[in-house]
């Protein structure tokens, strides 16, 4: 699969933790508020401040994260869009899509397959190419342990890395910045950890 599918079934892979996650969020800052009216040293106060921005930041970045998802779906019309948001915005099972949608198995795969090109398009169409996305939510710990689940089951959807390539000492086959190591590359223009995530609505 493409890079710019694997980040777009990234985002659609998080959807289902953001409500989950900004309510933890949430309960953590409140958390730090209180124990910041106890603080007694400024230079503690300044840590508990820090740590709340951190947090709302994480929060304003989810928002997004959501807002853009969804409005992907209210864009797109096709089937395999609609197939597409049955499965990760609903939560329905493969043999729910498939007899509401009256499709075989394999099918039912190709449409999600479909439904992914169709939502990253609609991604693009918006603004949000793959560079894009990964510039905005690429910090954000949910977006980084998912596209590494993603990159390793695209992996094993393709059967790995060829054993030749691998004695030989190629080079992977993803392009910069999505690296099987889960590592982003120097220069490759995703911010660095801290920089506060800044709200596109």
């Amino acid at each position: 699969m493409e890079d710019k599918y694997l980040v777009a079934k990234t985002l659609l892979e998080c959807y289902a933790h953001l409500d989950d996650l900004y309510e933890s969020l949430t309960r953590r800052s409140e958390a730090a508020v209180q124990s910041g009216f106890y603080a007694i040293f400024p230079s503690e106060q300044m840590r508990i401040y820090e740590r709340i921005i951190s947090l709302e930041d994480r929060k304003v970045g989810l928002y997004n994260m959501k807002y853009l998802t969804e409005e992907c779906f209210r864009r797109g019309k096709s089937a395999a869009l609609s197939l597409l948001k049955e499965k990760y915005v609903n939560g329905a099972p493969k043999e729910e899509l498939m007899r509401r949608y009256g499709v075989c198995l394999r099918t039912c795969y190709r449409y999600v397959r479909k439904g992914i090109a169709d939502f990253t398009a609609e991604l693009e169409r918006i603004g949000f190419d793959k560079k894009k996305i990964l510039l905005t939510f690429g910090n954000e710990p949910l977006f980084q342990s998912m596209l590494a689940k993603v990159i390793r089951w695209d992996d094993d959807e393709n059967g790995g890395s060829a054993p030749s390539a691998v004695a030989a000492g190629e080079v992977n086959r993803r392009s910069s910045p999505l690296r099987h190591d889960n590592t982003v590359p120097v220069g490759s223009g995703v911010l660095a950890r801290g920089v506060p995530a800044r709200p596109f609505v």
